[in-house]
């Protein structure tokens, strides 16, 4: 190698360094091609052994509205379409607890055999709310098939939509309870107008509290009968039939596979450059001469 006076390496020096260099790669490749191709073709082998031993998974996904109830007043604040029986925050806390699932809903999900079974089931269930959403959640479940995992799917859902419909019940109890209430206070009220239209003391101040009453009892029954009414449409719901793609969520075929060439031709690359590299290292040992 050239230096020149200042005894630093010329650019002349360098290019030859790096024709030197790359043509040293190009030799190494060619005596090394063989080995390095069987342990990358070794690799896909691996790679293909482990798609046939690993369990496929798929996953189910379903969006699902939370019950609703009508607004009991007449606030323009409150949403038209009701307000939520359970809010989607409340719920995702409380599926997350094992005990949260029956025995059915496990069965449901192929994994009634199993040790913990209901520890399994809260972990795997996935409850998100989509953003700009308020009355709706996201859920995903995994299975061993498609038929398992919209089996399991579908048995979450009922559970929710069985759990939400105990929670709005009392309230709907109630509704029924004050309907009936009313309706025999208003009959009273109305017997009270007649007779005092009969009588002729239509302006006394009892007529007209009375009167207010029964408008005030006739909003009210309506209400009642709205909230009593539009309970099973206001159910909780699916926004869309529950979804399963046939192709497995993992392993994924093509990346397990491309994963295997890949990790193969690298190992490979190291196996055969130690395997050139250590016999030269022992001879500038054995030769006590080392690299500059």
């Amino acid at each position: 190698m050239n230096q020149n006076s200042s005894g630093q390496i010329g650019p002349q020096d360098q290019i030859n360094d790096s024709e030197i260099s790359l043509l040293d790669i190009l030799v190494f490749l060619r005596r090394s091609y063989k080995l390095i191709a069987f342990i990358g073709i070794l690799g896909v082998a691996v790679s293909f052994s482990y798609l046939l031993i690993t369990p496929k998974q798929y996953q189910a996904s379903a969006q699902i509205q939370m019950a609703q109830i009508s607004a009991a007043n007449n606030n323009n604040n409150i949403n038209p379409l009701g307000v939520n029986i359970e809010e989607p925050a409340l719920l995702i806390v409380r599926l997350s607890s094992p005990t949260s699932y029956t025995a059915e809903i496990t069965k449901a999900c192929g994994i009634d055999s199993a040790k913990d079974a209901q520890a399994i089931l809260s972990k795997s269930v996935k409850l998100t709310i989509p953003k700009g959403v308020g009355n709706v959640v996201d859920l995903k479940i995994i299975g061993t098939s498609p038929e398992a995992s919209i089996n399991c799917a579908q048995a979450v859902f009922n559970l929710i939509k069985t759990t939400q419909a105990l929670i709005i019940k009392p309230y709907i109890e109630e509704a029924k309870a004050k309907l009936l209430d009313n309706q025999e206070r208003l009959t009273k009220a109305q017997d009270l107008v007649m007779k005092a239209d009969k009588s002729g003391s239509a302006m006394g101040a009892a007529y007209l509290s009375t009167r207010d009453e029964i408008r005030f009892l006739l909003d009210e029954s309506a209400t009642l009968r709205n909230i009593v009414a539009s309970n099973d449409s206001r159910a909780t719901r699916l926004v869309a039939p529950i979804y399963v793609s046939n192709d497995p969520i993992t392993p994924k075929k093509r990346n397990v596979l491309l994963g295997g060439l890949f990790s193969g031709l690298f190992l490979g690359l190291l196996i055969a450059f130690g395997r050139q590299i250590i016999p030269y290292l022992k001879a500038q040992l054995e030769n006590k001469t080392y690299p500059k």
